[in-house]
């Protein structure tokens, strides 16, 4: 007991307010083959639009995983998905060479290639986020920052005419230069083709003979840009044929260094693209040139110039830290169209990132490229710098993912590059096994992962629902399997689906955690334009959702009110009622047609292997969320005493609840024992606690007799209704 030493006042709380918390009953979870999406990972969907986000459009090999999961999702809104693949699935990437990411088993939204040791080289630049040949379809383009025009330090000398040499006075090549930069001495030209020291430096000149600059002239480094280079330091001029796809250059044209892939070049008011270069005077157009062009002056600018506002520059953190020239834009594209249906779409743009790696925004935000990407880009991942900013090449620049530090050097490797790349190497790995779809089921084992109640097991074969009940169902025992027979039990098996249909439920165990439809349903795949046949168990389990949430958990999915099936075109099989009591006899829950009625479930059987309460889901349901809510609750027991108090608080908690249950009508009585009669001096003794709960579970009605009774005339109705 609290005591103070002196006269004063104690106060102390002691909280009796404890309920029962209320559980989820409505939570799905499945795992199959999907096109895009972690591998091994639970993911939780609210929609098919997100389902398609996630895990990509269905085909060939995925439509039953996917149109199950879409399928829960008409009548749900919490989905745990689990995308599983063969051995054979790898990420595309930038380089020849691929192999699957992950790190310990499991796939990471932030993935750091730090952990990935040797895979990482393997890579190339870039890797696409996920596994699977829509990874060929990407493309990624960086354009490095601009770097500014500049008067250089002291004077210059040209001589010669082809290949002049510079000579400097009192200047600083080295610093102030890079191989490939346009030097304009007077009315001329230079591109810089080597260094060879602060005051000597080669060229090539950008017309045929150009006049010798006197000793003392000014020099201007020109702009270079990769995001757009005007005529004036493009060098040479160009020529092209009318409708031919040919783009051919003067003498001194240096398309080898000038040029990318992809460049939007301007030819006059013509645009076109260039798709591959032959050499330093010759390039393929991505399409024919309409109008003639002689020696013509051209420009260039980044094929996605349109897809950002302004160039690559200086980061203000970069001007902040004294260290220029940091800046890159990042886009992600779908170059064969297979994520949009339009080549070339742009699907995610990153301007104004930095090659530093320290680099944040004004309000702190990272801007450094790697991590940037990583976190955030829905399709590829960052797995190495590219060698060109990698590997500084030249004297007094930072390699790219430096720190920024001035004092080290004055600039970063980066300005006037372009670093396109298409993926390759993909592998989606969806032909699975059944090892590896309940290796995708098993990430649903422990309840503490993963917070779920029905488990839709789309085209499963018996051995997988097997396992998943056995394994998942009945060990978590807060959740229920739904599952379906083969396809060939109902598609063209005329006269043999019911039987075939009960030697499936014949090879599943005995279990009132499962639950077991009558087949397929033909539904439109409005993804590939085509009818599929897909398994009714993921509507069977999006049938119980939609029942909890506007009824309760103790209310049959069945029946005209609450069991109708959407997205039907028609049914393989639709069982008779000769059909429908041999099925129902058998634990299968048969889903029929009815006309003008829709398409019903009509049943609401577990697979239970003898009569009892259990043998009906809406029954088992209750009894889940009753175990659960108040399991949850007793947990607040543990390592208090085993006492009147503890005991009485127990009673006082759960009794409320189960009222309210009863309330609401799923159940019509119940008791709660938890006194000395069950807590014995031996339980005690054990460090043990009891509390028996006794419930009476209302039950649906399945049957239905009509007496129709013809009594003669005069007949008082009151001598004869208790006779029948």
């Amino acid at each position: 007991m609290a005591f103070t030493v002196s006269p004063g006042v104690v106060t102390k709380e002691i909280d009796l307010t404890a309920i029962v918390p209320e559980v989820g009953a409505t939570a799905g979870a499945t795992a199959g083959a999907f096109r895009w999406g972690p591998i091994e990972d639970i993911i939780v969907v609210s929609s098919e639009s997100d389902l398609v986000n996630r895990f990509n459009k269905p085909d060939s090999l995925t439509y039953n995983y996917f149109f199950t999961a879409a399928n829960f999702l008409a009548y749900g809104n919490n989905l745990s998905v689990v995308r599983t693949a063969n051995s054979e699935a790898k990420n595309a990437s930038t380089s020849g060479t691929q192999v699957i990411i992950k790190n310990n088993d499991k796939y990471y939204d932030t993935y750091d290639p730090n952990f990935g040791g040797a895979e990482v080289s393997t890579h190339g630049d870039w890797a696409a986020k996920y596994a699977g040949t829509l990874g060929n379809s990407l493309k990624v383009s960086l354009c490095g920052a601009d770097k500014p025009s500049a008067t250089l330090t002291g004077t210059v000398t040209v001589a010669g005419s082809t290949t002049p040499d510079i000579t400097g006075d009192g200047t600083a090549f080295l610093s102030e230069l890079a191989v490939n930069d346009v030097v304009k001495v007077g009315d001329e030209h230079y591109m810089i083709t080597a260094i060879t020291n602060d005051a000597l430096a080669t060229s090539v000149i950008n017309k045929a003979a150009g006049a010798a600059q006197a000793a003392g002239s000014t020099a201007t480094r020109l702009k270079s840009s990769g995001f757009e280079e005007p005529a004036t330091t493009m060098f040479g001029t160009v020529s092209a044929v009318a409708g031919s796809t040919a783009l051919t250059g003067s003498a001194q044209a240096k398309f080898d260094t000038q040029l990318n892939v992809g460049d939007i070049v301007t030819i006059g008011s013509q645009e076109v693209t260039i798709n591959s270069i032959t050499s330093a005077t010759a390039a393929v157009l991505r399409t024919a040139i309409t109008n003639v062009a002689t020696t013509s002056a051209y420009s260039r600018k980044w094929e996605y110039h349109g897809s950002v506002d302004t160039a690559p520059t200086t980061s203000t953190f970069g001007t902040r830290k004294g260290t220029p020239e940091d800046e890159v834009h990042v886009v992600i594209v779908d170059e064969d169209g297979d994520w949009t249906g339009t080549k070339g779409e742009v699907l995610e743009s990153y301007p104004n990132l930095s090659v530093a790696s320290d680099a944040t925004s004004d309000d702190g935000t990272d801007l450094f490229y790697k991590e940037t990407i990583n976190r955030k880009s829905s399709y590829i991942w960052w797995m190495n710098h590219n060698a060109i900013g990698n590997a500084v090449a030249a004297i007094n620049t930072l390699g790219w993912g430096a720190a920024a530090d001035s004092s080290v050097a004055p600039k970063f490797q980066s300005a006037g590059i372009v670093l396109t790349s298409s993926f390759v190497g993909g592998v989606d790995g969806n032909e699975i096994s059944d090892g590896n779809l309940m290796t995708g089921f098993d990430k649903f084992k422990n309840a503490a992962d993963s917070d779920i109640a029905l488990l839709p097991t789309a085209n499963a074969s018996a051995t997988v629902v097997t396992h998943v009940i056995n394994n998942i169902a009945e060990t978590r025992k807060d959740c229920v399997v739904f599952c379906s027979p083969e396809l060939a039990d109902v598609v063209d098996n005329a006269g043999g689906e019911a039987a075939d249909i009960v030697e499936f439920r014949n090879t599943l165990p005995g279990t009132t955690y499962a639950m077991l439809d009558s087949g397929y349903k033909y539904q439109y795949d409005k993804y590939n334009d085509k009818f599929r046949y897909v398994p009714l168990n993921g509507d069977m389990a999006g049938i119980t959702v939609r029942a909890t949430a506007e009824q309760d958990v103790f209310y049959s999915p069945a029946g005209f009110g609450r069991g109708q099936v959407k997205n039907v075109t028609k049914l393989p099989y639709n069982p008779d009622k000769t059909a429908r009591d041999l099925l129902y006899k058998s634990g299968v829950n048969p889903v029929v047609t009815f006309p003008g009625q829709g398409t019903i479930l009509f049943g609401d059987k577990t697979l239970a292997a003898k009569p009892s309460a259990f043998d009906r889901i809406n029954v088992r349901r209750l009894f889940i969320v009753l175990e659960k809510a108040i399991s949850q609750f007793a947990q607040a027991q543990l390592f208090e005493f085993n006492d009147d108090f503890t005991r009485a608080r127990f009673v006082a908690a759960v009794e409320p609840f189960l009222r309210d249950i009863q309330g609401r009508g799923g159940i019509t009585d119940f008791a709660v024992v938890c006194d000395d009669t069950n807590n014995t001096a031996d339980v005690i003794d054990r460090n043990q606690f009891v509390g028996s709960i006794f419930v009476k579970p209302v039950r649906p009605i399945n049957f239905i007799l009509l007496n129709f009774v013809a009594v003669r005339s005069g007949v008082e109705f009151s001598e004869i209704t208790n006779a029948v």
